[in-house]
């Protein structure tokens, strides 16, 4: 499930460039409509994450904690919880991975970020209007185009984030690149 949820994350690091964020533990509430096919590896990763034997559960959770996301895929939504340190809130750092070699014209009118973006890792395109609520929480729609087998693909995504807890607890914050 790299796909979706990096270029997802691409569409929304709009949202870093025009607010400062609220440091601290934030969640990201993100609903894909997939077609049949993706929606049914979605409901096979969790059904394969549920079936784990516990202590290789808590080592896959653990693994992904050190970088920085806490996730569950119940229910077709992705929720993930991240860190914001006060050094990325202050650098408007979302907590975002940047796989995917993406660049970004981000454009805003108020409190509506609109952002263009290109990727080349898979190659991919898409869109993203985020409306924020402050420092403590924005919604989202994204829309991502990519080739595959030689018909264009696309993934729509809407969801929310929020701004949970000064105290991240065992969330560690997500590693992002300099750039």
């Amino acid at each position: 499930m790299k796909y979706p949820i990096a270029l997802l994350m691409a569409g929304l690091a709009g949202f870093a460039h025009a607010q400062t964020m609220k440091p601290g533990l934030w969640e990201f509430k993100q609903t894909p409509q997939l077609d049949p096919a993706r929606k049914a590896q979605m409901e096979q990763a969790q059904k394969a994450m549920e079936s784990m034997p516990p202590e290789r559960r808590k080592m896959m959770e653990d693994m992904m904690a050190q970088r920085g996301v806490s996730m569950n895929m119940a229910g077709g939504t992705i929720t993930i919880k991240t860190c914001v340190t006060k050094e990325q809130a202050e650098r408007n750092m979302a907590p975002v991975t940047h796989h995917g070699n993406c660049t970004q014209d981000v454009k805003r009118s108020g409190s509506t970020i609109q952002t263009h973006f290109v990727c080349t890792d898979p190659a991919s395109e898409g869109d993203a209007t985020v409306t924020l609520r402050g420092s403590e929480g924005f919604t989202n729609d994204v829309t991502i185009r990519r080739e595959r087998q030689g018909k264009t693909e696309t993934t729509k995504v809407s969801g929310e984030g929020r701004w949970l807890a000064a105290d991240c607890g065992d969330v560690q914050p997500m590693k992002t690149p300099a750039k």
